[in-house]
C-alpha cells in the first residue's frame, strides 16, 4: 500500500484484494462480516472524538468505502468540559474530515451534572447517543458506527465484576446495540490500533481526561488492566471471551 493523506491506499485495482490492506482492516472487515455489522452498499454514521480509536475506525472505513460503497457521515460532539482543548479536538476532526470529503455534524452538549461526580459520564454518553440517533435519522443512514475496542470490553466487563452484575453485566457491550450501533474494532486491541496509526502516519487527539484517577473507569484501565496483561498477557482476550460466553447463556 502507499500513503495518501495519511491513509493506506491499494498500490493499484489489481491489487484490491485482502493482502491489499493493513493487518488492522483485515481484522476489522474479519469482524464486520463474521458479526454482521453491517453490508456493502449501506450509509454509516460514524462517532469521532478525535481520539485514537475513533480516527482509526473512520481511517478503515474511509478505506473500505469505494470498495464497500459505503455512505459516510461523521458526527463530532463537543461538551466544552475541557475548555481550549475541546476546542482544539473540533478543529482536529473538521480538518480531518474535510481532507477525506466526509460531511461532518458538529453538536455542542451543556452537561448539567457536576463535572466532579462520575455521573458525568454517563450524562455524557446519553446525551451522545441521542445525537448519534438524531443525525441517523435526519440523513438516512443504515447505522452508527463507534470506535470500542477489546480493551474498552474488557474494562466494562471488569467494572461490572466489580458491582457483582450477573450474567447480563457480564455480558459487556454487544458488537451491535439495539439494530443500530456496531462496533467494528470490538476485537481489535488498543495496541492493534496504535500501532496501526503510527505505521500509517495518522495524527490523533489526546483527552488529557482520561489520565484523571477520578474516574473508576479510568484506574482500572491504568493500574488494574497493566497488571492483568503482566500476569496473564491474554486477559483482555479471555475478558472479550467471557463477555461473549455470558451473552450466549444470558
Amino acid at each position: 500500500p502507499v500513503e495518501r493523506d495519511g491513509f493506506l491506499q491499494p498500490t493499484s485495482r489489481n491489487s484490491m484484494n485482502r493482502t491489499a490492506w493493513p493487518a488492522l482492516v483485515r481484522h476489522v472487515v474479519r469482524t464486520v462480516r463474521s458479526r454482521n455489522l453491517f453490508q456493502p452498499g449501506q450509509h454509516l454514521v460514524v462517532a469521532i472524538s478525535g481520539g485514537p480509536d475513533s480516527v482509526a475506525l473512520l481511517s478503515i472505513l474511509h478505506q473500505l468505502r469505494s470498495r464497500w460503497k459505503l455512505t459516510l457521515t461523521a458526527i463530532h460532539c463537543n461538551y466544552g468540559l475541557r475548555g481550549a482543548e475541546s476546542e482544539e479536538d473540533q478543529r482536529f476532526v473538521e480538518s480531518l474530515c474535510h481532507r477525506l470529503v466526509v460531511p461532518l455534524h458538529v453538536r455542542r452538549a451543556h452537561i448539567h451534572t457536576d463535572r466532579r461526580t462520575a455521573a458525568l459520564q454517563a450524562e455524557a454518553r446519553d446525551i451522545r447517543y441521542r445525537l448519534m440517533q438524531e443525525v441517523r435519522t435526519m440523513s438516512g443512514a443504515d447505522r452508527i458506527a463507534v470506535g470500542h475496542t477489546a480493551d474498552d470490553q474488557a474494562e466494562t466487563v471488569l467494572l461490572w465484576m466489580l458491582r457483582g452484575a450477573g450474567l447480563t453485566g457480564l455480558s459487556g457491550m454487544p458488537a451491535i446495540r439495539d439494530d443500530a450501533v456496531v462496533r467494528p474494532l470490538y476485537e481489535a486491541t488498543r495496541r492493534e490500533i496504535l500501532t496501526y496509526l503510527r505505521t500509517a502516519g495518522v495524527s490523533y487527539r489526546e483527552d488529557s481526561s482520561n489520565a484523571k484517577p477520578l474516574y473508576l473507569r479510568n484506574r482500572i484501565r491504568r493500574e488494574v488492566i497493566p497488571l492483568l496483561t503482566r500476569l496473564v498477557p491474554s486477559s483482555t482476550t479471555a475478558l472479550c471471551r467471557l463477555a461473549d460466553l455470558c451473552r450466549a447463556d444470558d
